[in-house]
């Protein structure tokens, strides 16, 4: 099994009996894991972001997250500068004004995509966010697609990459 693996498990189990939190956390899990793979950042920085993604909302809190996240990475065998890594995004999660590194710009918007439809937010709130906050170009593109919002020109639809289609 590995060490994603793990960790996604054992979420599963500690979030046994409430289906609603394990799917929350799977689907900010997958948007980290494909945002990440579409900016083309190192395996370490997506390694963190994504066990980050299973781990932010395991506590009632984000310190009481990542300290739980510690003492599970540490129970994994994790490298001390991964488990400092992860820890640091899962404090830092809704300080949206001091992103200062692409897993910590990646697990935010992964988080809103995912709130954002749970939350029902509303059309003005989300485009004030993809102005404002979002930075990469695969989570713009996520959520310009997702909820129908901003403005994309032609060329950024064509599927295929032939521009004189």
């Amino acid at each position: 099994m590995s060490e994603q693996s793990a960790i996604i498990s054992l979420m599963v189990q500690h979030h046994g009996g409430e289906p609603e939190k394990v799917y929350h956390t799977m689907k900010i899990y997958s948007f980290v894991h494909a945002i990440a793979a579409e900016e083309d950042i190192s395996d370490e920085a997506r390694g963190a972001a994504e066990k980050a993604a299973v781990l932010c909302e395991m506590g009632g809190s984000s310190a009481e997250s990542a300290s739980f996240a510690d003492m599970l990475l540490l129970n994994l065998g994790c490298d001390r500068s991964v488990i400092q890594k992860v820890h640091n995004l899962i404090t830092k999660l809704d300080d949206t004004e001091n992103i200062d590194t692409i897993e910590q710009q990646i697990l935010f918007e992964a988080r809103f995509l995912v709130n954002a439809f749970e939350n029902r937010l509303d059309k003005e709130t989300i485009v004030e966010n993809l102005m404002k906050n979002f930075k990469t170009k695969c989570g713009q593109e996520y959520l310009c697609n997702i909820f129908s919002v901003g403005n994309r020109r032609k060329s950024d639809n064509n599927i295929g990459g032939d521009k004189d289609a």
